[in-house]
């Protein structure tokens, strides 16, 4: 079930949010701040898209959790390890074991954390992705719930990822699921998280937010996977600040029939720090994906690449942008970008657009290659002059394509569950 709202109620709203989960006075004082930029900040222009003209009528926030979804519910059964489940922005499941809490590790509901870990929450929520970025960081500043906050203290080293798995399956409401990631000097961790949503189509914008903050060598790898449906517009950001020698790599996948408007992004603060996004989205029937990956080097020899990768069938259309900023100061810095689309349909579209941004004569490195069109045919008439069907040999080119970014998900049931629905995606 859930509460109705309209626009007029929204203040209140963001009040009542404050007082159902006690938080305190700088929390607050916050969301209502956030309010105040998304009532007043209209949509940002994105070229090529008119995706961010859609609906940003907020509906209903949850009051309990609705049931899953077959698919998402053998996911979350099959799951191992330290892991939090949010169904409809209500958090059902947080597990931290025993021993990974004694060396100081914080895993869990981020309003529940609050009591314990306020100063460091304090510090470092909303320092990564604010609220006046845009008008959807705003809504999820003002609208949070079902938070997550990872922690992971300096110097430790955690072999087993982390798992955060966020469903969406009431009709009627939005979610703005915000997640606050913190890796201290030298530790090294993974997290891998899932955005999955029902069968019922949402008729109210989704605003998802991750921020991690990586200090001095930390290694933090960041694994997402989204399926959402088609209505308004998902938007989903995700930004690391990369401390002195500190390593943060993002693995993107996006399997789902949705408008999407993504952004991915490392800003390389410090000297010496390094960064690696690879990305894979599956269009098809009318889904339209428009995702920014970009990297902005800051830091003193500071290294980053790109590597996107895309199949498209039916009516679906991409949009993939590659960014790299490399400042004024960040000296010997260096970045290479890779956009690589696959048109299966004629009615599909694809564009690959590559940005360099460069303020610092003195650069390592600094290149991009991009390629949009269809599968090879003379790779197609080898495989079926060895016997193999047309069909077959379609997928097995495509699964070449995408399986080293499929296998980069560390997390075997979660990549097993990618695999089912990309090759649902294929063969439907």
């Amino acid at each position: 079930m859930a509460e109705q709202t309209t626009t007029a109620a929204v203040p209140e709203l963001v009040s009542a949010i404050s007082t159902r989960f006690s938080e305190p006075a700088w929390l607050a004082a916050v969301r209502a701040e956030a309010w105040q930029t998304f009532d007043e900040l209209p949509a940002n222009r994105i070229e090529k898209s008119d995706l961010t003209k859609r609906s940003w009528d907020i509906g209903a926030l949850p009051v309990a959790p609705g049931s899953l979804p077959e698919d998402a519910k053998t996911l979350v059964d099959s799951l191992e390890g330290p892991r939090v489940v949010v169904v409809d922005g209500v958090v059902v499941q947080a597990d931290v074991p025993a021993d990974l809490a004694a060396q100081g590790v914080v895993f869990g509901d981020l309003h529940a954390l609050l009591a314990q870990h306020g100063d460091l929450i304090k510090r470092h929520l909303f320092s990564v992705v604010p609220a006046s970025e845009s008008k959807w960081t705003a809504a999820n500043a003002a609208f949070w719930h079902g938070g997550v906050f990872l922690y992971v203290p300096r110097n430790v080293v955690i072999e087993t990822p982390f798992t955060y798995v966020s469903v969406l399956t009431e009709v009627n409401q939005g979610a703005f699921p915000r997640v606050l990631v913190v890796g201290g000097e030298n530790s090294a961790f993974s997290l891998a998280q899932v955005n999955v949503a029902g069968d019922n189509a949402p008729s109210h914008p989704h605003s998802s937010v991750t921020e991690v903050v990586a200090d001095a060598g930390a290694n933090i790898q960041v694994m997402s996977v989204n399926q959402l449906r088609k209505g308004p517009t998902n938007y989903l950001t995700q930004r690391a600040k990369v401390g002195k020698d500190a390593v943060v790599n993002w693995t993107f996948g996006d399997v789902g029939d949705g408008f999407t408007v993504a952004l991915i992004e490392s800003v390389l603060a410090g000297a010496g720090s390094r960064s690696l996004t690879k990305g894979l989205g599956i269009g098809f029937g009318r889904q339209h994906m428009d995702l920014t990956a970009s990297m902005v080097h800051q830091g003193r020899y500071s290294e980053s690449d790109i590597r996107l990768q895309g199949v498209l069938r039916g009516r679906a259309n991409s949009i993939y942008r590659s960014s790299t900023h490399i400042e004024r100061g960040a000296v010997g810095a260096g970045s290479e970008q890779h956009d690589r689309m696959l048109m299966i349909d004629t009615t599909a579209r694809a564009d690959a657009i590559p940005m360099l941004l460069i303020d610092e004569n003195d650069v390592q490195r600094c290149g991009h290659a991009a390629s949009v069109g269809k599968l090879d045919a003379d790779q197609i008439y080898y495989l079926m002059s060895r016997g193999i069907p047309k069909d077959a040999a379609m997928r097995m080119i495509i699964w070449g394509y995408l399986q080293p970014i499929v296998e980069a998900i560390t997390v075997p049931q979660i990549q097993t569950w990618l695999t089912g629905l990309v090759e649902r995606k294929l063969t439907s």
